[in-house]
């Protein structure tokens, strides 16, 4: 693969990483946000209970909308970023969950809290793979997608997809230039591309769903190129 190891962010609660974006599914559909991942979730916790260098082309330019919102900055590295995670990393990973649940627009404090609650209890989180994109695209690249592919097939992840209630959340991001609606139209047209990407490109057994989350600083509050980019998370509940 064509990329390094890479961390994410410095968290502000508490350990490791994906079930937030379990919790994230759960409470969009709960608001009526259009978020299918609740049903998918639910009935795992009750199976539970009973039992980033790119290939030239793949990058399509995004609407018209798209290239008015994020205004140019320099193209970040457009190979897809994998990312590592052990028994050392869970407390941060948490931690970087419950940075996302704070960042999470049209959500009450009573929901937040309880993410916060689902965090603690989830099983394990891993942050397979960080795709970054550049200004006003929308489509992973061949290459990045290729990568993506290749960490799934890597034997620490590949054990952990075995699992059928571990479940694939792609949560895209969108920088703070513009129109907030556009900002996570941008968002979520990231995430679901990546993911209908990857299930072109490899059979999967697992739950996938995506998640819009706006215009985020939260990588970067300088360099806005560093918060364009669609994050996949593995979670098992």
């Amino acid at each position: 693969m064509s990329t390094g190891l890479q961390n994410q962010p410095e968290p502000r609660k508490t350990p490791a990483g994906v079930w937030v974006i379990v919790g994230l599914g759960i409470l969009f559909a709960l608001g009526a946000l259009g978020i299918g991942a609740f049903i998918a979730v639910k009935s795992l916790k009750e199976k539970g209970e009973n039992a980033e260098t790119p290939s030239p082309s793949a990058s399509v330019k995004g609407s018209p909308a798209a290239s008015a919102q994020e205004a140019a900055q320099p193209s970040p590295s457009a190979s897809a970023e994998a990312v590592t995670s052990d028994a050392k990393e869970q407390n941060q990973m948490r931690k970087e969950v419950l940075t996302r649940i704070d960042v999470m627009k049209n959500l009450s404090q009573k929901e937040k809290d309880e993410l916060y609650a689902q965090v603690e209890r989830a099983r394990s989180f891993s942050k397979i793979a960080v795709i970054p994109f550049d200004t006003a695209k929308v489509t992973p690249t061949n290459s990045q997608v290729g990568d993506l592919v290749k960490r799934l097939q890597e034997t620490e992840n590949k054990k952990l997809l075995d699992d059928p209630t571990v479940v694939l959340f792609f949560v895209g991001y969108a920088d703070k230039q513009g129109d907030e609606s556009k900002n996570q139209e941008i968002s979520r047209t990231r995430a679901e591309a990546v993911e209908k990407a990857l299930a072109k490109s490899t059979k999967i057994n697992n739950i996938t769903h995506s998640v819009g989350m706006g215009g985020q600083d939260l990588f970067d509050k300088a360099n806005l190129v560093k918060n364009r980019l669609v994050e996949v998370w593995a979670v098992q509940p």
